[in-house]
């Protein structure tokens, strides 16, 4: 019975505790619209030491900060609204709403995040740039073909903010790309066929400027920059059919038969790339608000810069001792990523060093003119 009446005491008194704290604050505006002022900080204190509510909070402490404004206590009065800050952090006064002094008090401060860690992941596809079309026999009717195939990233990073706008931006990234290459035609024949599928494996260290969006529940960003790219390891597939035609002695007409057709996997392909690259990427997105937190969908195109190929070890690759007829076209790889991402902001509310007041000293001074 005992385990009973605590368990019960525990849930209800935190909810009683509350609605005394919601009572007090509604006696406390009371006193503020009388004109009593100097009793509501002794009103409030027993709540505040007590009260984890963030929205009681950010409402006690602003009645505070006014209180404390018309009792021209300058000092209590920042405090009071840095504590406000600190309850809800992405507070803003309104000039139609807020008494004046309390919007000029605001402009002296800022709870803008210094540094905001980011995690993403998500689908891409690379693009192969030919720079150089490379032939093993130059058949005029070999014909090559590169195709998409999927590849993932995850990436983690940390954005350092200049202000509500500007910020800039470094993350590490895993990422697997993948791409595929017909050749038609290969051993002089218009079938034979040779499939290449390339596997790459990536470490990335990207630097990028952003600018976004600073109010509303959806905001938009975008940013520009740089990646280092490491590659990690690289494994291709490939599949090679030689066809051949064979004349039928009784009708005279060409039947086809396949005389050699193998399926080679995981070719280690490293030592025909370069292991170090880099991109310049453009990327922008949607970041959703969730609570003083963010979700968001990120768009980014990555644009390769230098020539994937070893052009030294072109023809280093080797299966069983043997050389394998495929060889590289000289190319650079562009990426186009899709990634779902979370953000957490390291609020940190502060007073400026240097205050956001003119421009609204400069409307104030307008309204007075206009007024007179």
């Amino acid at each position: 019975m005992l385990i009973v009446l605590v368990f019960v005491c525990a849930i209800v008194w935190p909810g009683m505790s509350q609605d005394e704290c919601e009572l007090i604050l509604v006696q406390a505006s009371d006193e503020f619209n009388a004109g009593h002022l100097s009793a509501i900080p002794a009103m409030l204190q027993r709540c505040i030491d007590k009260n984890e509510n963030s929205e009681w909070r950010q409402r006690a402490f602003l009645l505070l900060t006014e209180t404390y404004l018309l009792l021209e206590d300058p000092i209590a009065a920042e405090q009071s609204y840095l504590n406000v800050l600190w309850a809800n952090p992405e507070f803003v006064t309104d000039e139609s709403r807020d008494p004046i002094d309390l919007v000029y008090l605001s402009r002296k401060f800022t709870a803008t995040p210094i540094f905001s860690f980011h995690g993403e992941a998500g689908p891409n596809v690379s693009i192969v740039r030919v720079i150089n079309d490379v032939q093993i026999g130059g058949e005029a009717y070999t014909k090559e073909k590169y195709s998409l195939r999927p590849g993932w990233q995850v990436s983690v990073g940390t954005d350092f903010n200049y202000n509500d706008y500007l910020s800039a931006s470094i993350g590490i990234t895993y990422q697997q790309t993948s791409f595929k290459h017909t050749t038609t035609g290969i051993f002089g024949a218009e079938k034979d066929i040779v499939e290449f599928i390339d596997h790459q494996h990536w470490a990335s260290v990207p630097f990028a400027v952003k600018y976004s969006q600073a109010s509303g529940k959806l905001r938009r960003y975008g940013y520009a920059g740089y990646a280092f790219n490491f590659l990690l390891g690289d494994n291709a597939d490939v599949d090679i059919s030689n066809r051949d035609d064979k004349e039928s002695s009784e009708t005279g007409e060409a039947l086809e038969y396949t005389s050699f057709d193998k399926p080679i996997s995981n070719i280690n392909m490293k030592q025909n790339r370069a292991e170090t690259n880099g991109a310049l990427f453009l990327g922008g997105g949607l970041k959703y608000k969730y609570r003083l937190d963010y979700l968001y969908v990120d768009l980014r195109y990555s644009f390769g810069i230098k020539n994937l190929v070893a052009i030294e070890k072109r023809f280093d690759s080797v299966v069983d001792g043997l050389p394998f007829p495929y060889v590289d076209d000289d190319f650079r790889l562009d990426n186009l990523a899709v990634s779902i991402g979370y953000i957490h902001p390291l609020y940190k509310p502060r007073k400026l060093k240097k205050a956001r007041t003119k421009s609204l000293l400069r409307k104030i001074e307008k309204e007075d003119h206009a007024a007179n």
